[in-house]
């Protein structure tokens, strides 16, 4: 996140103790930068919040209990706070400096494309919230500016304990902070919240994790809200997640608190079970169409053989290229690993994978078969019943012809 030099103001050399090196980004809470802590030799991120302490202690006494119960919180999946403190009656965070980058861009890499990934980042979102729920502390403003993705796929939530002290201070004066697409019904309504409030908000963002959209619209701010409240949000169709997982986002999404999961643990545990079912499935897929590659070779050696018999032209430097656009169409099946010992793979890249060994499987058959006819010989015997594959191409495993 960054702006133009000109836009920019001059950065401050110090925020409490910590010499700032630069400005890492800016949100309607607060700004972060990054700098040094000289005592102890450490690059750290420093949050300076827009709340000012001057003239309200009853907000400077929240802040610093509401941080400390923050700081207490140590989970892999939320971000280290290390110390806080005011600087010229603001206050400020110190944490962990991330190497990674926003949930949004992440999504837009290769290694975000598979479903097993994205329910993976789904699963550690909910343990780092029922973490933060088991102590006592609700988050209030989940969304993904607010999740960081590491450079080794771990996730960290950002900002426990911000949103209440920003609403407590910014609120007052009229103003709705933060981007409302993700908040649960009974905060868009202005009530009473609790750990169930997160898990709509994670809903919401296990929706955009799958979609690119928030589930209930950006655009229009009263539109948002009434949808929060009134509305479903979009249904999500096959090629995007399987039932089983539309099932458990649609509950975590419900209007009534009672409703939905009661634990982000529960949401977690069930995420667990359909990437577990969803990963069997694959591993079928993938055994069958690994068989069709081999099919696909022993027939195209059926056709050499037969080639020569009949003395046909070329049939080896024909059949050899066949073998050569195959593998490189397919390199993955192409490697002398077996099945098991394969990377993972994604359900649609193995569908589309099948499918089109399938179709190049017909295709030999047809030209063996043509061969021999003019032998006089039987074709050969029809393959056996594969299911149908789903539709889906992914780009990575499966080229595209030159």
């Amino acid at each position: 996140m960054t702006e133009s030099s000109r836009s920019q103001p001059a950065l401050p050399e110090h925020v409490g103790r910590y010499r700032v090196i630069d400005r890492i980004g800016k949100g309607a809470m607060g700004v972060v930068y990054g700098a040094m802590d000289e005592h102890l030799g450490r690059r750290v991120a420093v949050k300076l919040m827009l709340a000012d302490f001057e003239e309200e202690p009853e907000l400077r006494e929240r802040f610093y209990r509401e941080a400390r119960i923050t700081g207490q919180l140590a989970h892999r999946n939320i971000v280290t706070l290390f110390d806080l403190g005011e600087d010229k009656g603001r206050p400020f965070i110190v944490m962990e400096l991330l190497d990674g980058v926003p949930l949004a861009d992440y999504l837009g890499t290769a290694a975000a494309s598979s479903i097993d990934v994205k329910m993976d980042l789904m699963m550690q979102l909910c343990d780092g919230l029922q973490n933060a729920h088991e102590a006592g502390v609700v988050h209030r403003d989940v969304k993904p500016s607010n999740i960081f993705v590491l450079k080794d796929g771990t996730l960290k939530v950002l900002d426990f304990g911000v949103a209440r002290l920003a609403a407590s201070s910014l609120t007052a004066s009229g103003m709705l902070l933060g981007t409302p697409e993700y908040m649960a019904p009974e905060q868009a309504r202005g009530q009473k919240m609790d750990g169930r409030s997160d898990v709509f908000s994670a809903g919401g963002v296990c929706y955009f994790m799958l979609t690119g959209r928030p589930p209930f619209g950006s655009r229009d701010l009263r539109k948002v809200l009434q949808a929060i409240i009134n509305d479903p949000p979009a249904p999500l169709s096959d090629d995007v997640a399987p039932e089983a997982l539309h099932r458990i986002l649609t509950k975590a999404l419900a209007k009534a608190p009672e409703d939905r999961f009661q634990q982000c643990a529960e949401m977690r545990d069930e995420l667990g079970q359909v990437r577990r079912s969803n990963a069997a499935g694959t591993i079928r897929i993938v055994n069958a169409a690994h068989d069709r590659y081999n099919q696909i070779l022993s027939l195209i050696e059926d056709r050499r053989e037969t080639g020569r018999m009949l003395g046909v032209k070329g049939i080896d430097a024909a059949c050899d290229e066949t073998i050569s656009r195959l593998n490189a169409r397919f390199p993955t099946f192409a490697s002398a690993v077996t099945p098991a010992a394969m990377e993972p793979m994604d359900r649609s890249v193995a569908n589309a994978a099948l499918e089109a060994l399938q179709a190049r499987h017909n295709a030999e058959q047809a030209s063996l078969a043509a061969l021999r006819e003019r032998a006089g010989a039987p074709g050969p015997s029809a393959p056996a019943e594969t299911p149908p594959p789903s539709r889906g191409f992914w780009r990575g495993l499966i080229k595209p012809r030159e």
